[in-house]
């Protein structure tokens, strides 16, 4: 278990992960981050990709909860440049996510390989679901 307070950001594929079966790790990760003493962040367009999902997977209930913890931040220029050039082209969203972990500290939680440039760089602090659940869980 981590010793300071953290900052998260919760990738889609987390959300998925997590809502699509309600009983697995996943499920027992986004309730530990959304009940946990954890810092949640995201951007206008993740919360959109939850609500999409929500209504996907009829999960509503854990939407909400997200929407409750999670603080919604507006990303500077700065940071979407210094972001862009390690996603592929098409990636719009991902350089969002990137740049409200940049802005923020926050660490992004995802298993989207399209984070392993930035991972790599050094730029942001990227954990696989895989590693979140053995730290946090």
């Amino acid at each position: 278990m981590p010793e300071r307070s953290i900052r998260f950001l919760i990738d889609t594929n987390l959300f998925v992960a997590a809502v699509k079966s309600r009983k697995t790790k996943s499920t027992e990760l986004l309730v530990r981050l959304i009940e946990g003493i954890y810092e949640l962040v995201a951007d206008d367009i993740l919360i959109s990709e939850y609500e999409r999902y929500a209504l996907k997977f009829e999960a509503l209930g854990f939407l909400e909860l997200i929407r409750n913890r999670v603080v919604v931040i507006e990303q500077s220029e700065e940071d979407i440049l210094r972001c862009k050039p390690y996603f592929p082209a098409g990636s719009a969203a991902d350089v969002v996510h990137a740049a409200t972990c940049l802005h923020t500290g926050a660490i992004l939680i995802s298993n989207d390989a399209h984070f392993e440039g930035i991972k790599e760089a050094g730029i942001i602090e990227v954990w696989s679901i895989t590693d979140a659940i053995k730290e946090l869980l």
